[in-house]
């Protein structure tokens, strides 16, 4: 039993939580027990103070180990159904003090001697040798009023066995020290604690005529204690300090070295030689918006048939006692009233009620969902708060709308809660994308050409609602793009532009967003084609007069590739001679100058002159053609300085 009482706690969202305990005590200790599973934690943080007198003088806990383990440590076991007999028999050789109905015997406990097989349990013996008579006496067990343990190392095992067996294997206590007297005390530490969750509702309807809408947050948090939570000081913070699990609580002993004894002879004297000389300052606080002050009921709920939910209705029956502030890098909810939370219960506590500017939107983003818009919730979160992320249920005119999720938002920040999709509404998307040329540059014998990338999204709208709607076209924002062609957006996210299509009731509407980058590359003129020439004159990238230098330069490109294959067409028949050349000389050297050999030897040195003909011809073309090369070289060179 936890003799202190949970007066104070506060719930993070990593799975821990900061508890207080506070209590009068009378006496010198204060015990709390905690699970097993808790004592790292405990042990790591665990602080205790008093408060108006009084001093902690220190703490204890229960060894790590299992309840086995801490009773076999001790020389007293006692069995549940024959506990007395196993006390006198492991009391055995220790001074005992046993009074009977008839007398007092103060001596050794020698043992006890069980009955036989026929013989009633109340017949077991008990013997006392009682040193100053040298005399062991003999009772029965049924007729002792009272044992006392005379040995303190008995009274002691049998204490603590007592103090051990009542020890749950899943909880440790731990116990404060303190100076006799009466203290107020006061321990805190952390512990592993469920998250805390948020619930939101949205409520949206009109008042007068108006739209107006209602924000309901709600902490949720389970009280997993083996206690009651009565009258608790409760905070939720929206924030993930560090926080680690240490194993403090199991033992730990490291191995070390065996130094084995070794034989060894007498030491000679040793001699050594003489050394020589030689803080931010913590951001301001904000309120939470209060709870809005209770009304009365619009109408009698047995006169009613049928109720809806209301904005106002919900206003006038929820109060909201929470103050929001910042508490160095984070955000809390502290709950005003206390709270009261039975053992094994959860609890839902209201910690925020506020009157965001609400209103609708549908907005079409292909790539989260396609075809349909999703109706989206807009507002800014003025409420001062930090909201923490959690679902969040929207109730239009009184009826179910659909659910979101409300992301985690600093105050001032907008939010967009996506909570149901317009199937009344299809949107589809056609994709093409064009090269258009912007400009040539002409410069050392290369075109320079800058050219617009463009990529376009062609939107339809189809809206078969009774009612004509406003849809948001959410278009992805391209790197190194900008707009082209479109209307400027009615907004602008990290990586998306917005649009906003009006549809009328069961029609269609079109839309085409563009965007476009500027590029640039480097050809050569020679490499170009004249229709592309042809092209660019026409669509007025070029003017006439250039058009006429580059057709000219183009012409004495191609007049060059033809002298140029010129002399690799007389390379290729230069070629061709040399291995004539070679077959005619070894059919010279096999054949006789007389006879018939002579006159074949004869026809071979005829050939050899007539492939030495014409080299001497390929080699004047060569020279014809290099000189034309170079005379073309120097057109192009002087056209292309011009």
């Amino acid at each position: 039993m936890n003799t202190l009482p949970i007066v104070k706690m506060t719930l993070y969202k990593h799975g821990v939580g900061f508890y207080q305990r506070r209590g009068a005590v009378e006496g010198d200790t204060a015990s709390v027990q905690f699970r097993k599973d808790e004592m790292n934690d405990i042990l790591k943080s665990l602080t205790a103070f008093t408060v108006g007198g009084g001093q902690v003088l220190g703490m204890d806990y229960a060894t790590p180990e299992d309840k086995a383990a801490l009773l076999a440590r001790s020389s007293i076991h006692l069995a549940d159904g024959s506990s007395l007999r196993d006390l006198l028999r492991d009391v055995r050789g220790r001074s005992v003090e046993v009074t009977t109905t008839t007398e007092t015997i103060s001596g050794l406990a020698v043992g006890v001697d069980l009955p036989g097989e026929r013989e009633p349990l109340t017949a077991t013996l008990l013997s006392v040798y009682i040193p100053a008579q040298a005399t062991v006496r003999t009772m029965k067990v049924g007729d002792i009023q009272r044992l006392t343990l005379v040995d303190a190392r008995a009274a002691s095992d049998l204490a603590y066995f007592l103090e051990t067996s009542l020890m749950e294997d899943e909880k440790r206590s731990v116990t404060v020290r303190l100076t006799p007297g009466r203290s107020d005390v006061v321990l805190s530490y952390i512990a592993p604690s469920p998250v805390w969750r948020v619930s939101y509702r949205l409520v949206a309807d009109e008042q007068n005529g108006k739209p107006t809408s209602l924000l309901q947050g709600w902490g949720l948090f389970d009280n997993t204690f083996d206690e009651d939570l009565e009258a608790v000081q409760l905070t939720f913070v929206a924030g993930m300090p560090v926080s680690f699990i240490y194993d403090l609580y199991t033992s730990f002993t490291p191995e070390r070295p065996v130094v084995k004894e070794q034989a060894r002879a007498v030491a000679r004297p040793v001699e050594f030689a003489e050394a020589l000389s030689a803080a931010p300052e913590a951001p301001p606080t904000r309120s939470a918006m209060r709870g809005l002050s209770r009304g009365p009921m619009a109408a009698d709920m047995a006169a009613a048939p049928m109720a809806k939910m209301s904005v106002a209705d919900l206003a006038d029956s929820t109060v909201v006692a929470a103050t929001g502030q910042a508490q160095g890098e984070f955000f809390s909810y502290a709950v005003a009233n206390p709270v009261t939370v039975k053992r094994g219960r959860s609890a839902l506590v209201p910690i925020l009620q506020a009157r965001p500017v609400f209103r609708k939107e549908r907005i079409y983003n292909g790539r989260k969902h396609p075809l349909n818009p999703i109706i989206t919730a807009r507002f800014k979160n003025d409420t001062g708060l930090t909201l923490e992320r959690g679902p969040l249920t929207v109730v239009e005119s009184g009826e179910y709308a659909g659910e979101a999720m409300l992301p985690f938002t600093a105050p001032g920040g907008e939010i967009f809660l996506a909570y149901a999709v317009d199937l009344g509404v299809k949107v589809t998307e056609e994709a093409s994308s064009e090269q258009v040329l912007v400009s040539v540059n002409i410069a050392n014998g290369l075109l320079s050409f800058q050219e617009y990338q463009i990529q376009r999204v062609a939107y339809r709208v189809e809206n078969h609602n009774d009612q004509p709607v406003s849809v948001t076209i959410e278009h992805p924002r391209l790197a190194n793009y900008a707009t082209h062609e479109t209307p400027e957006p009615a907004e602008m996210t990290a990586d998306a532009y917005r649009y906003q299509v009006q549809v009328k009731a069961h029609g269609v509407s079109t839309f085409t967003a563009a965007q476009r980058r500027l590029t640039a590359r480097r050809e050569e003129i020679r490499n170009q084609r004249f229709d592309a020439l042809q092209r660019w004159l026409h669509d007025h990238q070029l003017d006439q007069a250039t058009f006429d230098r580059i057709k000219a330069i183009l012409a004495l490109y191609n007049r060059l590739a033809e002298h140029e294959a010129g002399v690799r067409k007389n390379d290729g028949e230069r070629q061709a001679i040399f291995n004539q050349q070679k077959v005619v000389q070894g059919n010279l050297g096999a054949l006789k100058e007389q006879g018939e050999e002579g006159q074949l030897r004869g026809r071979y040195v005829r050939t050899l002159n007539q492939l030495e003909d014409k080299l001497a011809q390929l080699q004047k073309s060569d020279e014809e053609l290099a000189a034309a090369i170079a005379a073309t070289k120097a057109e192009i060179d002087k056209a292309l300085a011009a």
